[in-house]
């Protein structure tokens, strides 16, 4: 597959697996499982900052309830980020439940509402790599190591 198709493949399903060993495509970092295996993540070019989006005039992706996904993003760093002395990628696995009650402390409310929209924030945050959540366990997704 050329670097310009796996770019194309990057943009439209997000950051690739890569088998062990594979080195990532140019124009892309690749990040570490720790187990030989990785990811292939879309580098920023050179001087490339998100204002580059009002050089060209498009308008920057709307996530909802943005501020929550925030908040869960943060109370999952705090549980899979143990060792702040270390780089946070990959982490460490944390159940869902410890990072639900990060997310209350962290917002000093526990009501059922809260707990929906964390669990809503998790599916986002899962769906654009930020985080893997898989049977009950979240890890830092590979965005977190770019």
């Amino acid at each position: 597959m050329t670097p310009e198709l796996m770019h194309a493949r990057a943009r439209s399903a997000g950051p690739l697996p890569l088998g062990p060993g594979e080195p990532a495509p140019a124009g892309m970092l690749r990040a570490g499982l720790g187990d030989g295996t990785g990811t292939a993540l879309p580098a920023w070019p050179d001087g490339a900052t998100p204002s580059l989006l009002e050089e060209y005039q498009v308008a920057p992706v709307a996530v909802e309830r943005s501020g929550e996904t925030r908040r869960v993003l943060a109370a999952a760093l705090r549980c899979c980020w143990a060792d702040l002395a270390a780089d946070p990628w990959p982490g460490s696995p944390a159940p869902v439940d410890e990072v639900l009650a990060a997310y209350r402390a962290l917002i000093g409310r526990g009501d059922d509402l809260m707990r929906n929209w964390a669990v809503g924030a998790l599916r986002r945050l899962h769906d654009s790599a930020w985080l893997t959540v898989e049977a009950g366990v979240v890890r830092l997704g590979p965005r977190c190591a770019s």
